[in-house]
């Protein structure tokens, strides 16, 4: 393959949100270059690309976000075409990644949660959705219980994250970065992060597939909290932030799901 250099490369920042297995790089053809991505994630994720572009034409566009499947390697962005090879080349670009699928919409929004505990227990709903303790604008619930409960899965899927190193616990925002989760990927392209778990807590690791009401670890006091809670939140994951759902749950002996509500308590007997 006769070689298009010389060129000026020029990347100029890249900046990832939640993963490390995750790498986009660049091969050259003979009509140019090719983008790729290898996503080593057990979950989808979407990559926002925005080529600074001198005499070469994409592809597949410029400036928007690409869905790299799961476990894929050398999965292709976009092909770099040069325009004119008499003319110099310049290929750059900026790009930003996160778990997930960025344009997902839909859901399963009839699927019948677990109550995210064991049977027999009861535990109060002490912030329901849009709480105005720290859940305001976002559909998130706080279930109070004491450091040590066991947690169990609200519903079945792949470990795609886990923090269990923290211990430090204070009740303002500039904790939240010490908190403690489990992050599972369900088959319908939602996210449920469990979250306040003890250090040390997490009884799953990533890559795990785990079933509806599997034991996976122990509730805790870690990162940003008022006191020992379980925070639990089901959603889509953007490029930068977070749309929020909301969910319902099987309570009592689990032939009906229902929406939560703050300040109740709430029995698992199934």
């Amino acid at each position: 393959m006769k070689s298009i250099l010389p060129f000026i490369l020029c990347i100029i920042s890249i900046n990832t949100y939640a993963q490390d297995n995750f790498k986009l790089y660049y091969e050259e053809t003979e009509n140019g270059f090719i983008i790729l991505a290898d996503n080593d994630e057990y979950s989808p994720v979407s990559a926002q690309m925005d080529f600074r572009l001198e005499n070469l034409k994409s592809s597949n566009g410029n400036n928007k976000v690409f869905v790299v499947p799961a476990r894929t390697k050398r999965h292709t962005i976009t092909d770099l075409t040069v325009i004119d090879r008499k003319k110099r080349i310049k290929l750059g670009y900026e790009s930003s990644y996160n778990h997930g699928n960025h344009y997902q919409k839909k859901y399963d929004a009839n699927f019948k949660y677990y109550l995210p505990y064991g049977k027999g227990n009861t535990f109060w709903l002490s912030q329901g959705y849009n709480g105005s303790t720290s859940h305001k604008g976002e559909n998130a619930l706080d279930f109070k219980m004491p450091i040590g409960t066991k947690v169990y899965a609200a519903r079945a899927g792949v470990v795609v994250d886990v923090e269990e190193s923290y211990s430090k616990s204070c009740t303002n925002a500039d904790c939240a970065k010490y908190n403690n989760f489990i992050l599972v990927y369900h088959s319908d392209g939602t996210f449920a992060e469990y979250t306040h778990i003890k250090k040390n807590g997490a009884e799953v690791k990533k890559g795990d597939q785990i079933k509806i009401g599997q034991f996976i670890g122990y509730s805790g006091n870690v990162g940003w909290a008022t006191g020992p809670h379980l925070h639990f939140i089901v959603f889509f994951q953007r490029i930068k932030d977070r749309v929020t759902l909301k969910t319902k749950f099987l309570t009592g002996n689990g032939k009906q799901a229902i929406s939560l509500t703050e300040k109740e308590q709430y029995t698992r007997a199934y």
